[in-house]
Parts: structure tokens; sequence; C-alpha cells
């Protein structure tokens, strides 16, 4: 893995350790366990530890805020991530995209 990840060339290549993402998002470990097994992320591993990319620490964020600040449960994440854009197909207005949690999250990858 990568020292500094900030240095890291590619927003896909595994640089953070699960105890350095759980500390940047403010979550415990055990909570990224959790989500991983209940499938809504899947994080590069070696033996037993866990290395997430940049771009698992922005659907990592997205998780945190679907299920804390929106109140959906697993099921509705699972939901909100797969809807990858939905945008598209129902023609959203430009308003409605503003505030979707869903092209907000697909625009920062």
């Amino acid at each position: 893995m990568i020292d500094d990840p900030d240095s890291a060339g590619s927003r896909g290549e595994p640089v953070y350790t699960i105890g350095t993402a759980a500390r940047l998002l403010d979550v415990c470990a055990a909570t990224l366990r959790i989500w991983e097994k209940k499938q809504l992320l899947t994080p590069v591993r070696l033996g037993k530890n866990r290395f997430y990319s940049r771009r698992d620490m922005e659907r990592l964020e997205m998780i945190k805020h679907l299920l804390q600040k929106k109140r959906l449960n697993i099921e509705g994440v699972k939901a909100v991530l797969d809807m990858d854009h939905c945008w598209e197909i129902r023609q959203c207005s430009a308003e409605d995209r503003d505030v979707c949690p869903v092209y907000l999250y697909a625009g920062r990858t």
C-alpha cells in the first residue's frame, strides 16, 4: 500500500487501512465491517487486512450520509446506490438533480 495517500496516482488505488478510514469518517472500524457484510462496499483485502481507495471513501461518506442524515435503512441505501444515472432515464430537472444524493454522489466519483 502507499504510505502517503495524497500521492496516490489513482482515485481507485487502495491506500487507507480500515483504522484510518474509520477515523477519517468518524465511525468505528466495526461499522465499516458491518457495511461490508451488508454488501454496501467491498474493500480490497490483503490477507486479513482491508484497504480503501479514495473512491471507496467517497462511497462510504455517501453511505454514512444516507444512513445518518437521510435516515435510510441498509436496504434503502442499497437502492439509492443502485440508481446510478437514473436522472438520465427519468430526465430529472436541474433543480431535482441539485438535491438528489445519488446525482451529487455520482458527480464526485
